[in-house]
């Protein structure tokens, strides 16, 4: 009879053989492509997916690695001396993850690297803070893409038309279609990196992006992989060594065992990261707790209880598109001046009002009539007395367009 410590050693060698056959399976693939035959078959991207499921992080990180050496290698044959790499870092947690996989790596082959960041200039103060903190120490050959223009001219020019859809091609194609978040997305972030691109001749872009992040990633990550030639928009190889990777926060869960890949990397490595990731914001009216704002570790632990916590990302700070997670009760509980930017200087309290369910705003009108702070029962009123209207309800907006799906049951 054969023992259990034998049985789960066989299972442990069979395991090890099936990664190891999976990474040569990924060499020979990965080298066939080029810039005609850009993305690999569909069924090695979903065989990629798959594996990812059940692998330890142990697993993960090491055909990370791996697969940013294959990219590297085959780099070095194509474009020999010339060879130019970037790592596109928002000095978010993904974006660590991938940039310290690549530093091993380029430090093993020799391989120097630039960092691109795309400033929006409209980035959380901590970020702005901790780019320049993380570029000092690990001496990154730091280029910042920055836009022409700014999200209040944007708004200007194009009016508020809605903050609760995103609709269209964000690289600018569709014209009038195109909702103004699709607009400030393409002119802050899209249009800065192409250029920069091109000015810079990067061969190859590493990226953090992940497949949990959310069904539009998810579906974006079926179709091209964790390694292909961007022929249309970036004009560039691009490789999403963590694509496959999840978190326990992911708001999209496409049949992942979603472990909590990101954060236990964070820990496992102990990196710097950034101080926004310790500025987490509890949303939900059942929080007896005296802190609103917590760190991250706690915010983990309420969230495992069922309440409702605000766990902010990199990026632009007057973005409506995070308002379906209670992004305004985030901003108006620890960026009050962002908060109220966006409602009078973006002129997002008009379209505010105007997206409140109608049972919503008929009994908000009402109650400001009562109280004597509009005469008129109108939107206009509203408007007119808005400053009023923030001092007597400061939480009129923390509602509006959030997602109702239902929470996690709380544990008593």
């Amino acid at each position: 009879m054969i023992s259990r410590g034998r049985i789960a050693l066989l299972a442990n060698i069979t395991t090890d053989w099936r990664n190891t056959q999976r990474r040569r399976r990924d060499l020979e693939d990965y080298g066939a492509l080029t810039t005609v035959n850009t993305r690999l078959l569909k069924a090695s991207i979903v065989g990629a997916e798959e594996w990812h499921k059940t692998a330890t992080l142990g697993w993960k990180e090491e055909r990370a690695l791996n697969l940013i050496r294959t990219v590297l290698r085959k780099g070095i044959e194509e474009y020999g001396d010339a060879l130019r790499v970037v790592v596109s870092c928002s000095f978010g947690v993904d974006s660590l993850l991938t940039l310290h996989l690549v530093r091993r790596v380029s430090m093993e082959l020799g391989i120097s690297f630039d960092t691109v960041w795309n400033n929006t200039l409209n980035e959380y103060p901590q970020t702005r803070l901790y780019a320049k903190k993380l570029t000092e120490e690990w001496s990154l050959n730091l280029v910042e893409a920055r836009p022409d223009t700014t999200i209040r001219k944007i708004y200007e020019e194009n009016g508020v038309d809605t903050l609760l859809k995103r609709k269209g091609d964000r690289s600018g194609g569709v014209g009038n279609k195109e909702p103004v978040v699709e607009k400030c997305c393409g002119s802050l972030k899209h249009k800065p990196m192409r250029k920069a691109i091109k000015e810079n001749g990067w061969h190859i872009m590493f990226n953090g992006v992940r497949a949990g992040e959310s069904r539009q990633r998810w579906m974006s990550a079926r179709r091209d992989g964790d390694y292909f030639y961007s022929s249309h928009t970036w004009k560039t190889w691009v490789c999403r060594p963590i694509l496959w990777w999840t978190a326990l926060a992911d708001s999209f869960n496409y049949g992942n065992n979603r472990q909590e890949d990101v954060w236990n990397y964070v820990r496992k490595h102990d990196l710097p990261y950034n101080a926004i990731y310790d500025m987490n914001a509890v949303i939900d009216d059942a929080y007896t707790g005296k802190d609103v704002v917590v760190d991250r570790v706690t915010a983990e632990y309420l969230v495992a209880k069922g309440l409702n916590v605000f766990m902010p990302r990199t990026g632009c700070m007057a973005c409506p598109i995070p308002i379906r997670r209670g992004y305004l009760r985030y901003l108006r509980e620890v960026f009050p001046k962002v908060y109220r930017s966006m409602l009078f200087q973006l002129g997002f309290a008009r379209v505010l009002i105007a997206e409140m369910a109608e049972e919503q705003r008929a009994e908000l009108l009402e109650e400001l009539n009562g109280f004597g702070v509009i005469t008129e029962k109108t939107e206009e009123a509203v408007l007119d007395r808005l400053e009023d209207v923030i001092e007597m309800k400061p939480c009129v907006f923390d509602g509006v367009g959030v997602d109702k799906r239902k929470q996690p049951k709380k544990s008593a």
